[in-house]
């Protein structure tokens, strides 16, 4: 008999064929980016809103059938799930919007019932998948802190810690801090730079992807990722003299974690002076290239991350100095060198550094392989104390984010960043005289491949069709070239699509009839 585990991840989809009776993987499939319109999390669930809740559903269960069709089941009988609140609610195919409003009195406004977020086991025909199995749901530890917060501090050992944190480093950046009994967590929409989106050359932990650079003596080694996902050795880069040299791993683009490694050298070599790129863009090769705008991108996703990090630290009244042991969880958290996202401010200045991988798809595996492992969730969940702050109502979060972008994008000083830290209050130091031990424990952030790793392309799409002079003008306004025309019909490809927050497709419309809201699922 088989299962399958799913990691509904904001930027893609990760799953698992498995064999019940060895309790081994069989193959993985991965989707290059998550199929709702959108950069973010927050994109998704405002499209769910703003669009339809069904339609959102809708487009999450077409792309899981996608999925499931990769990875062939021959015998399935059960599927288990992890992920968000966001994701998992709009697979589910449950209210979404109390997880939108912050404060009781708008939820009660807006007549809005928060939804029993409880681990359960249901049928995956309830949620309109075309095959029939048993269908497993973890737990959220409260309506806002999901299954993957829950995955990432079982999966690293967490809840036995003290003064500890962990985070799943991605396009939403889940965060937990541990002193004593207490819990505090938070989510950080650091946008998709994490995962190497938005990024002008930019791609997924996948085969190809540049994922880390290595120092040497003549400048910089690119590490390049494989067809299983281990680091190979690329091309190699001067950043001062711009020498480029080919090498047996050929990179198709960067990923988030590259990027990191990226900003790390830049600043090192002093090809970055911080907001700019001193001499115009870095060439990795040919293709390949880190802009001004990518580097934008990827402050303002280290910023949100680090204020997320002081803002739970403030809450719980300790400092950077007080953190013993940082775990590292998600693909960037796995393949990024822990020193350097330390160095750039990704990482706490902790004694010990972990990195373990995508808990969110090993949570998913554990519950296809003992489905009454729900039931012990359920217990854990109701037992621990956990304190969420919302970081889009948190004064503290918004005093460090405005710090964040003025040192990222405005090129303040780092006398004046420090001297601002301190008027709110907060420590500039981590511990002093300490060396960080940083512990690999899983060389990928899929613990386990199996036989074979397929990547697929989400194919959804979304059509509209209106009386216009079909002038394309709609067309040549998106920035991600989303949605063309069809004969008379619009069609969106729904991944692509940056969602509700762009509608420059609207805007472009010399006649106002193209109605992004109107746009329903269409074939494929």
């Amino acid at each position: 008999m088989q299962a399958i585990g799913l990691d509904l991840g904001t930027s893609g989809i990760r799953g698992q064929l498995l064999d019940l009776e060895k309790g081994k993987v069989i193959r993985t499939c991965l989707t290059t980016r998550n199929p709702l319109p959108g950069a973010n999390v927050m994109d998704h669930l405002s499209f769910a809103i703003e669009n339809g809740q069904e339609l959102a559903h809708d487009i999450l269960v077409a792309c899981v059938g996608q999925v499931v069709e990769a990875l062939a089941p021959t015998r399935l009988e059960r599927m288990a799930v992890c992920g968000n609140p966001i994701q998992l609610s709009l697979f589910e195919g449950i209210e979404v919007r109390d997880l939108a409003y912050a404060g009781e009195s708008m939820l009660r406004s807006q007549n809005i019932q928060p939804p029993s977020r409880e681990g359960k086991v249901i049928r995956t025909d309830d949620v309109g998948l075309g095959f029939s199995a048993d269908l497993i749901i973890p737990p959220a530890v409260r309506h806002e802190i999901g299954a993957d917060a829950l995955a990432m501090m079982l999966k690293s050992g967490f809840l036995d810690d003290d003064r500890c944190m962990v985070t799943d480093y991605g396009t939403n950046a889940e965060m937990a801090l541990k002193v004593g009994d207490d819990i505090y967590t938070g989510s950080a929409a650091a946008g998709p730079a994490l995962e190497g989106q938005q990024i002008s050359a930019g791609m997924l932990a996948s085969p190809g992807a540049v994922s880390d650079l290595e120092r040497c003596p003549e400048g910089w080694r690119m590490k390049v990722l494989d067809d299983r996902l281990d680091l190979q050795e690329g091309g190699m880069i001067n950043l001062r003299s711009k020498v480029l040299r080919p090498g047996a791993a050929k990179a198709k683009g960067i990923t988030g974690t590259g990027v990191i490694a990226l900003v790390y050298a830049g600043l090192a070599d002093e090809r970055i002076v911080l907001p700019n790129i001193i001499g115009g863009d870095i060439v990795l090769s040919r293709g390949i290239r880190f802009t001004r705008q990518d580097l934008m991108e990827a402050g303002k996703a280290i910023g949100a991350i680090r204020a997320g990090h002081r803002t739970l630290m403030a809450e719980a009244g300790i400092g950077p100095e007080d953190i013993g042991n940082m775990y590292m969880a998600g693909a960037s958290g796995t393949y990024v060198d822990a020193l350097k996202a330390q160095a750039v401010g990704l990482v706490p200045t902790a004694r010990r550094v972990v990195q373990i991988g995508n808990t969110s798809l090993e949570l998913a595996k554990d519950l296809a392989l003992d489905p009454h492992l729900v039931d012990e969730l359920n217990d854990i969940r109701k037992a621990m104390v956990a304190h969420h702050i919302m970081f889009a109502s948190s004064r503290t979060f918004s005093d460090l984010y405005v710090l964040e972008l003025a040192y990222w994008t405005e090129g303040m000083p780092l006398e004046r960043y420090n001297h601002g830290l301190a008027s709110l209050g907060m420590s500039t130091s981590g511990p002093q005289n300490v060396t960080t031990t940083v512990e690999r424990w899983r060389q990928k952030d899929i613990w386990e491949v199996g036989e074979s790793l397929t990547i697929i392309d989400p194919g959804v799409k979304l059509t509209g069709t209106w009386e216009c002079s079909y002038c394309h003008e709609c067309a040549l306004a998106c920035p991600e070239n989303a949605l063309a025309l069809d004969g008379r019909t619009f069609v969106v490809d729904a991944g692509r699509c940056l969602g509700t927050a762009c509608r420059r497709c609207e805007e472009a419309c010399p006649q106002k009839v193209f109605d992004y809201s109107a746009l329903t699922m269409g074939g494929d």
